[in-house]
This record gives C-alpha cells, sequence and structure tokens, in this order.
C-alpha cells in the first residue's frame, strides 16, 4: 500500500513537471514566428508619417505617484521628450508622505487652477488639481496634477482617468522610462486595428544601464545575480508566453508597468477595481467593497470578460519589444514581497473571476487562459512544493528509486533550463544588431555576446534555486491572502540619475 501511494504521487509530480515544460515550449513554439516577423516589420515603419498623420489621435499618460520624489523628474524629463503627434501627461499624487509633490511643484512650477475633472470612477477625495507653467515641448498639450489622499495605485490611475481628455490613456508607472520609438511603433498597433481595446509591450530591467535625461544610453548587465535572474524571467515571459498567449487572445495579464487602453472602455467596466468603486458591473462581478493589490491583471481579467459577455469584437494584444525600463528589486527581502504581493493578488483576481474558469461561453480567455493559469500557477504551486520535498526525502529512505529521481530532477530541472535557454536565444535572435543605437531595439541586440552568453548561465540557476526560492515567497502570499492581508509593500528604489547606472 505505502508503495502504491508512494509511485502514486511521483508520477502526478513527473506529468506535471512534463506538461508544464511542455505547455511552456508550446508557447514558445507558437510565439516564435510572431516574435521575428513584428520585429522585422517595424524596420519597414515610417515614424515620420506617423508623426505627421491628423489622423493619430493624443494619448493621455498617466502617472501614479506614490513617495516617488527620487525618480519623479527624471522620468517626467523622459515623458516630455516623446516622439508623439500630440499627447498629454497626467501626474496623479496619491497622498505621498515624502517631498514628492515639493518636486513636482519646483520642476514643472505648478499653479493650481480649475481643471475640467470628470468624476465618473469614483476615487478618494481630489484636493486639487494643479497645471503646469514651464514650458513645454510642442506636441505636449499638459502637464497636469491631481493631488489626492492616498487610495493605492488603481485608485490614481482611476482619478487619472477622470482628468484625462484623450480617447487612449496609457498607464504607466513613475519610476520608469519609455522607450519613445518603440512606443510610436506599439500605437501603430492601436491606428491599424480597429478592434484593439489593449495592447502592451516588453518590460526591459533598468538595472546595470545608463540612463541619462530619461534615455537609455547603454544597455548592460547589472551586478546583482538577482536581477540577472529577473532579465531571464522578464524574457521568456513578455517575449514568448506573453506574446503566444495573445496571439490565441488568451492574454490575462498586461504589465502595469505600461500598457495603452481605450478609454470608453475603462470607463464601462467602473475603471481599476478599488473599494470606492460604485459600478453596478463592479459590485456584481467582484463585490462591494472589493479591491486587489493586482489591479493590471484584474482590469485585463474583467475587460476580456466584459468584451466576452457583450460579444463585442475586442482582442488584448502584448507586442514582443521592449517599450519600457523599470528597475527590479536586487535584494531577496524586496523581491520575496513583490512575488509575495503578486501571488496574493492573483488569488484574490481568480475568487473575483471564478466564474470564467472552463467556461466556453468566455472562449479562449476563459479555456485557456484561466485554465493555464490555475493549473500551473495556482496547483501547481502546491503540486511543486510537496514534490522537491518529499521526494528527496523518499529516495533518501529507499522507498523511492532513485533512478525514478533522476528522471524526475531532469524533467523538473533540466528541460525547464531549456526552454529558459530557448526563450533567451529567440530574444536575441529576433533583429539583426545595430550598434550605437538603443532605442526601438530588441532587449538582448544590445548586449554584446559576452553577456548573452552570462544570461544562458543564469538560466540554469533561474531553474535550479531561485524557481524553487519562489514557491516559498508564494506560499507566503497565499497565506497572506487567507488572513487578509491588504496593504501594497514597495521596496526602496535606487532612482535614475543624470548619469545613473542603475545598479547595486
Amino acid at each position: 500500500m505505502q508503495e502504491s501511494v508512494t509511485y502514486f504521487f511521483a508520477i502526478l509530480f513527473l506529468v506535471y513537471f512534463l506538461t508544464y515544460n511542455s505547455f511552456n515550449l508550446g508557447l514558445l513554439a507558437l510565439a516564435f514566428v510572431d516574435v521575428r516577423k513584428r520585429l522585422w516589420m517595424r524596420g519597414l515603419d515610417d515614424r515620420d508619417l506617423l508623426l505627421a498623420s491628423p489622423y493619430t489621435p493624443p494619448l493621455s499618460i498617466l502617472v501614479p505617484a506614490f513617495n516617488e520624489a527620487v525618480t519623479i523628474s527624471a522620468s517626467l524629463r523622459s515623458l516630455m521628450l516623446l516622439r508623439l503627434p500630440r499627447f498629454e501627461i497626467i501626474v496623479v499624487n496619491d497622498g505621498s508622505s515624502d517631498n514628492t509633490m515639493a518636486v513636482l511643484q519646483k520642476s514643472l512650477q505648478l499653479r493650481r487652477r480649475d481643471i475640467p475633472y470628470r468624476a465618473g470612477i469614483a476615487t478618494a477625495v481630489v484636493r486639487g488639481l494643479h497645471e503646469a507653467t514651464i514650458e513645454l515641448p510642442p506636441a505636449v498639450e499638459r502637464i497636469v496634477v491631481v493631488d489626492k489622499e492616498n487610495g493605492g495605485k488603481a485608485d490614481a490611475l482611476n482619478a487619472g482617468i477622470n482628468a484625462s481628455s484623450c480617447p487612449y490613456v496609457i498607464s504607466m508607472d513613475a519610476d520608469s522610462v519609455i522607450d519613445d520609438v518603440a512606443l510610436l511603433q506599439i500605437f501603430r498597433v492601436v491606428l491599424e486595428r480597429s478592434d484593439v481595446a489593449a495592447v502592451g509591450g516588453q518590460i526591459a530591467v533598468a538595472n546595470g544601464c545608463r540612463i541619462k535625461d530619461g534615455h537609455v544610453l547603454e544597455v548592460g548587465l547589472p551586478k546583482s545575480h538577482l536581477a540577472r535572474i529577473q532579465i531571464v524571467e522578464y524574457v521568456r515571459s513578455f517575449t514568448t508566453a506573453r506574446t503566444a498567449l495573445s496571439r490565441m487572445n488568451a492574454l490575462l495579464i498586461v504589465s502595469g508597468v505600461f500598457c495603452i487602453f481605450e478609454k470608453e472602455l475603462l470607463i464601462r467596466i467602473g475603471g481599476y477595481l478599488t473599494e470606492h468603486l460604485k459600478s453596478k458591473l463592479v459590485h456584481e462581478w467582484a463585490g462591494r467593497g472589493s479591491s486587489t493589490v493586482c489591479e493590471d491583471m484584474e482590469i485585463v481579467v474583467r475587460l476580456h470578460r466584459y468584451i466576452q459577455e457583450k460579444g463585442l469584437n475586442k482582442v488584448i494584444l502584448s507586442m514582443p519589444y521592449p517599450i519600457c525600463w523599470t528597475e527590479v528589486p536586487e535584494r531577496a527581502s524586496d523581491l520575496a514581497k513583490q512575488r509575495g504581493r503578486w501571488f496574493r493578488g492573483f488569488v484574490e483576481i481568480l475568487v473575483y473571476h471564478r466564474h470564467m474558469l472552463f467556461r466556453p461561453r468566455y472562449g479562449a480567455p476563459g479555456l485557456v487562459g484561466w485554465s493555464s493559469l490555475v493549473l500551473f500557477d495556482f496547483l501547481g504551486l502546491f503540486i511543486e512544493a510537496f514534490g522537491y520535498i518529499s521526494l528527496p526525502i523518499l529516495a533518501a529512505m529507499q522507498i523511492l528509486s532513485h533512478k525514478y529521481l533522476g528522471v524526475f530532477l531532469a524533467v523538473s530541472f533540466g528541460y525547464g533550463v531549456l526552454v529558459s535557454v530557448l526563450s533567451i536565444l529567440v530574444a536575441f535572435w529576433s533583429e539583426p544588431s545595430q550598434p550605437h543605437e538603443v532605442r526601438g531595439k530588441p532587449l538582448l541586440a544590445s548586449l554584446p555576446a559576452r553577456d548573452i552568453a552570462i544570461l544562458l548561465a543564469y538560466c540554469v540557476i533561474e531553474n535550479i534555486g531561485y524557481r524553487q526560492m519562489t514557491i516559498q515567497w508564494r506560499l507566503k502570499g497565499m497565506w497572506d491572502y487567507m488572513r487578509g492581508k491588504k496593504s501594497w509593500e514597495k521596496f526602496e528604489r535606487i532612482g535614475f540619475g543624470e548619469e545613473a547606472e542603475v545598479a547595486s
């Protein structure tokens, strides 16, 4: 009996890891052609035509800022230099306790004014609306600062939507740097396809890069081992997995660091999920007073749900090239908080939108997107944790054969390393490298061959050691969800200085 139970679980673990890695390999294969095609076609874009066209609609760039005094000035300098025909910048000071508002006042020479504010989405109390009086570049129509009481990032984004005046809005972090060339190219997708409800791009790791005046001048690897491992994660997730899921219209996560939305759709579905929302639709789907710490995923899931239930011909896409550079945690304690929060938010969203799971009515988002997340991210967490702990113990007790343990390790570790390595190679091979030019290029095309080789080595560390650490962090996130934790934990950032090399 004991032997039968042991081998049942042994086969279960083996089948799970084989299925998980094969699924990721399938996504990689599905994304391969699409990645190469999209990156190659970017070279045919006539950016000057896009800039000059009167049909290019204006954009509202929403910048939620909570205690961002270190990075806000550099981020705004970067935004003001973007190559777009017309756009406005809406900065939302979300009750910062540091001198963020003072930095904004000094750098923008703010003046309090009665600015049109469409309070279609309920938020925390807005204390005042301010407009920049400094001389702005011709393309920047205005810079507005919304000063409000603290309500969280999602609440700040809702306030930004209320203050915006353009048909499309971009959500981004105050501590990020946008690639202006890639922004214009990614916005072309919105112009070419009338069925695009939202579109995101690859998020690149800024740690180790030299940044000046809001532009990435030189791409390099960070000194931190954790940051290097996260580069591998980001490449595999954004370049391959999300591209493949986007192709199937099953993408449920578009990074909150940067995403373009059709504003009217956001208003129809009630805005980002916060406890302040009064939308009947939000109360029906998530419950009155609901909130989440992963507003970027929840808004995409709710948007998919709305599109499917209303029968709209709309899609949510992800582009496989870097559009935004952001700083990642370099300390294990900070990364643990971030990943724990992500998993806690994922469970919150799973509970809110469980009605979509395995329902043909919701098409690919319900049958492919949610099913894979539940199987591999939720149930897989507990299967992996139990497998990593129990199988070595059973082998040491000679209850389980060492031969099987070797097969298990090859499938769980070796197969995973193979998928990560192939993802790095796809990202590197996507487009010929052009020296001395970073903007608009694939993430890894700017790195020398030596650094690519180093990242390939980190593919091993990511699967053997790092992944097991993330299991512990995600379990902590599950525990935090079960005990009702709602707080948002941020890590301390180094910031982008005038000649900053974002590295530890």
